[in-house]
């Protein structure tokens, strides 16, 4: 997929938006965090800074009616030229501006060239569309380059906080991002506390949670053997590897299932060779990434879904994962660990059974648990539901960004 960027006029745009890879399946809440603005009335324009490499995209894209534009990738003497030619345009339009934002860019602790290159591109389309605000997705890269572009044209901005964005960044970074915003949107507590911590009351920080859609009705399809269910990309802080290990002590105690894990990402062939080494070739199944349609197939057939979230060795670690809470709204029950993100949403034994990251054998013995009782099943899974049905809901939910920006002043109510 490849949109040609269309040039609106200025004043046809409320709300520029940049994220870092558009459209990508593994961030659908991206896609629903527009929608439910686009739905609110809020003209949106959305920039990415690179198109994914798999052609497979969210239905939901399909709803999205802003006009999606790449930042352009130039290299050699048009790319020179065009440098030259924005950086006079921007100097022209605000001198003062112009200077005291490279200056503040140069000072930066995440300053690097290229990301300067970048930001000039974009703020001189934000300056063509009469700069609007702009709301930025991802603290990292995507924070980095949306905040030099609004130092250079005077754009206020907000940013959505997330997982490896923040656990990742250094936060002198994260510091300097956050005190310029007007705005940072958290969507769990955990991020909500860190970010609060580093900004000391200087910038409003809002929880703003996905949600995720509450399907009216769970479907069942009966399979043999029982399927434990893996959803994520194939990536250290979603603990696979356990999985991968306690699927082997479930196997040696002989017992009855298979798993199945839908994803993909760098560890596909280390976890591969995992299975591999531990003779677990029958009974683990990967399925790559998969659509919407496909998902619910899976979610319908399983037994059970599993999820044993860890920190990385760099502190990369999951917020509270689309996946876990989309089983829970189908009714299924849950195994994951104890980290903080987790147990916002999963208390042991009353919504899903928690145990510690890395610990393969504790992992075991809760699936194992599971798989020999259809009682706990029903019960766990039927308070999971419940449990998102309250509080998770993107249909209760998907107001807290708009009202977040209206709040800040970003975009302003309809009628005004």
């Amino acid at each position: 997929m490849s949109p040609r960027p269309d040039r609106p006029r200025p004043g046809t745009c409320d709300l520029a938006v940049l994220v870092n890879e558009f459209p990508k399946l593994s961030e659908t809440f991206v896609i629903s965090d527009l929608l439910a603005l686009e739905a609110r009335g809020v003209r949106l324009h959305l920039f990415a800074m690179r198109q994914p490499p798999s052609d497979l995209a969210p239905a939901s894209l399909g709803q999205l009616r802003a006009t999606v534009e790449y930042l352009p990738e130039i290299k050699g003497r048009q790319h020179e030229l065009l440098m030259r030619a924005t950086h006079l345009a921007l100097f022209t339009r605000g001198p003062r501006r112009y200077a005291r934002g490279l200056a503040a860019i140069y000072a930066s602790p995440d300053y690097t060239r290229s990301r300067l290159q970048q930001a000039v591109l974009l703020a001189r389309r934000l300056d063509q569309l009469a700069c609007p605000a702009l709301y930025i997705h991802f603290a990292h890269k995507p924070a980095t380059v949306g905040r030099f572009a609004a130092l250079l044209t005077g754009t206020p901005f907000a940013i959505s906080a997330h997982a490896v964005d923040l656990w990742t960044s250094p936060s002198a970074e994260l510091r300097a991002k956050f005190a310029d915003a007007r705005a940072v949107m958290c969507c769990y507590r955990e991020a909500l506390e860190f970010v609060s911590g580093l900004v000391d009351g200087r910038t409003r920080v809002e929880l703003a949670p996905h949600g995720v859609v509450i399907p009216p009705d769970v479907r069942r399809e009966e399979v043999s053997p029982p399927v434990l269910l893996a959803v994520g990309r194939l990536v250290e802080k979603k603990g696979l590897d356990t999985l991968i290990r306690a699927a082997a002590i479930l196997r040696e105690a002989e017992a009855h299932f298979q798993l199945r894990i839908a994803g993909e990402g760098p560890l596909w062939a280390a976890l591969q060779r995992l299975v591999n080494e531990l003779e677990l070739v029958e009974t683990v199944r990967f399925l790559g990434p998969l659509t919407e349609p496909e998902l619910e197939e899976q979610y319908a057939q399983a037994t059970a879904f599993v999820l044993p979230c860890q920190i990385g060795v760099d502190g990369n670690r999951d917020g509270l994962p689309n996946t876990l809470l989309e089983a829970m709204a189908r009714g299924l029950p849950v195994v994951s660990t104890t980290l903080e993100s987790v147990r916002e949403a999963v208390t042991d034994g009353e919504h899903g059974l928690l145990v510690p990251p890395v610990d393969a054998p504790a992992l075991a013995a809760a699936l194992g648990e599971l798989l020999r009782d259809p009682d706990m099943r029903n019960r766990l899974g039927s308070a999971a539901r419940a449990r998102v049905a309250e509080d998770y809901d993107r249909a209760a939910l998907d107001s807290r960004v708009f009202e977040a920006l209206i709040g800040t002043g970003l975009i302003q109510p309809a009628g005004h």
